[in-house]
């Protein structure tokens, strides 16, 4: 519609969509990919949040991209000392996002880990997840604005087993509540993290996790107040 009216647009290149099909739809990797390339390529600019995607996309013939960083509300993710909800074994390791196929729940269900396992999220996914590993994780759904806050509040390290991730704000969000984040050296956590200061990157997210528990959650908070709105 821009395009007939010879309006100017932007376009922000916010998730790997390419990747999400081909997780769901095997073999439709390329055609997307040039789906996807072409309908950005009709852009006065495409923002993107990181430096390394900026170059990723590069590599593969995007043009006109620009760099928009992406940002917490410092002010409202806040670690609450005294949630109001029942207190769990520790430590808690917490998985907060869709339970969708390229967030990779399941590697975080099946962890083994001490303590407990804090799944915060929804998706029409969970019915079977929760029946199949219900009896070594907790459920709670998804929660938002103060819910979330505080459910965030009882846990001690967010694992992040996305390997999709252009970004990873939920990371941001768990730093801003003082925790460490276990994720995989992909895009994303990379971005943010910085191994062994406010979080720990590997492919062994068992052990990853478990360095977090060592690590100060000022630190974290730190980190996360670098990417503040303002």
């Amino acid at each position: 519609a821009c395009r007939r009216q010879g309006i100017p647009f932007t376009t922000w290149y916010h998730s790997h969509f390419q990747l999400y099909v081909n997780i769901r739809l095997r073999g439709l990797l390329w055609p997307i990919l040039a789906l996807v390339r072409r309908f950005h390529a009709a852009a006065v600019a495409t923002m993107v949040s990181t430096a390394s995607l900026k170059r990723e996309l590069e590599s593969v013939g995007y043009k006109k991209v620009v760099i928009v960083p992406l940002g917490v509300d410092i002010a409202h993710f806040v670690r609450n000392p005294n949630p109001p909800l029942p207190a769990l074994p520790k430590p808690v390791f917490v998985y907060f996002s869709r339970l969708d196929p390229e967030k990779s729940p399941e590697e975080f269900l099946k962890l083994r880990l001490p303590g407990t396992k804090l799944v915060i999220g929804g998706g029409v996914n969970r019915a079977r997840l929760e029946k199949k590993y219900g009896a070594t994780n907790i459920f709670v759904g998804a929660k938002h604005g103060k819910e979330l806050v505080d459910w965030l509040s009882l846990a001690d390290v967010f694992i992040f087993p996305s390997r999709t991730e252009t970004f990873g704000l939920v990371a941001l969000e768990a730093l801003a509540c003082g925790l460490p984040v276990a994720a995989h050296d992909v895009m994303g956590p990379r971005d943010i993290i910085t191994n062994g200061v406010d979080g720990y990157l590997g492919e062994n997210l068992q052990e990853a996790a478990l360095a977090c528990l060592a690590l100060p959650r000022e630190v974290c908070r730190a980190t996360a107040e670098r990417y503040s709105w303002e």
